[in-house]
């Protein structure tokens, strides 16, 4: 007796159809957020390595912590004069010699926006390596500037992280002994930077007291800034401690964008 083949109607195919697509729904966030978090483990694995780095600087340098970056300078007459053309290192350059891997400065979710800094790295005589510099990391520092942290003779002197800025004349190098809490402070962080500094501003913190200066209002106006906590692993972000420890932040405390106790 022959039996007549019955294939799959329309409407059956349709439903097959939208199962997978719900299904598609639910799963494809899941394993985009199961990638992302196997991305956030390896950029805090890179922010230890780095951090470690900065820490054992500075206990080669009687504690000193590098500078953010710092322009080479010669010494002429008692005045200190920035090379011509300019000799620039950051922060990465200054731990590169305890860090040997040169994949760890490079965060493997950075690549919207990131940075890739030239200036100061082709001197004659002092060429810099890597040229372009990678720039997925931030440190956390401040420069005399209104919204900046620094406002010269005023209450907000000081509120600024554990690293600063040498433009070419010795300036100050902030050391582990100055930070009331090294294990509180944030020393580096996932960020973006397309211009020179960190500002405090830029902290996400709005309500810090004393009142941050007025020209950060106006500042936090500019979105995006150029230089920012890049919230990219799971709208969160990795940061790094003077004392070598890491972690994974979402709502880190103000307090641990400058190294003023207790704000």
């Amino acid at each position: 007796m022959n039996r007549q083949r019955r294939g799959f109607t329309l409407i059956e195919l349709l439903v097959v159809i939208a199962i997978i697509a719900i299904l598609a729904a639910i799963l494809f966030p899941v394993f985009a957020q199961a990638r992302e978090k196997a991305r956030q483990a390896s950029c805090l694995s890179n922010m230890k390595q780095l951090s470690l780095g900065i820490y054992m600087y500075a206990q080669d340098f009687d504690e000193a912590l590098p500078y953010n970056y710092a322009y080479e300078g010669a010494i002429s007459g008692g005045n200190c004069t920035q090379r011509t053309p300019p000799v620039l290192r950051w922060w990465q350059d200054f731990v590169r010699p305890y860090i040997k891997n040169e994949q760890v400065y490079i965060c493997p979710s950075g690549s919207i926006g990131r940075v890739l800094y030239t200036l100061g790295r082709t001197a004659p005589g002092a060429q810099l390596d890597p040229n372009p510099l990678v720039k997925d990391y931030i440190a956390n520092a401040a420069a005399a500037a209104a919204d900046r942290g620094i406002v010269a003779g005023t209450t907000f002197t000081g509120r600024v992280g554990p690293f600063t800025n040498n433009g070419g004349c010795g300036t100050e190098i902030v050391t582990l002994a100055q930070l009331e809490d090294v294990s509180g402070t944030i020393a580096i962080f996932d960020g973006y930077r397309s211009s020179e500094i960190w500002a405090l501003c830029q902290s996400n913190c709005p309500n810090i007291t004393p009142p941050q200066p007025t020209a950060c209002a106006g500042s936090r106006l500019n979105t995006p800034w150029p230089n920012y906590a890049a919230a990219r692993h799971n709208a969160g972000y990795n940061a790094g401690y003077p004392d070598g420890h890491v972690k994974f932040a979402k709502n880190p405390r103000c307090g641990e964008f400058t190294r003023n106790p207790g704000d």
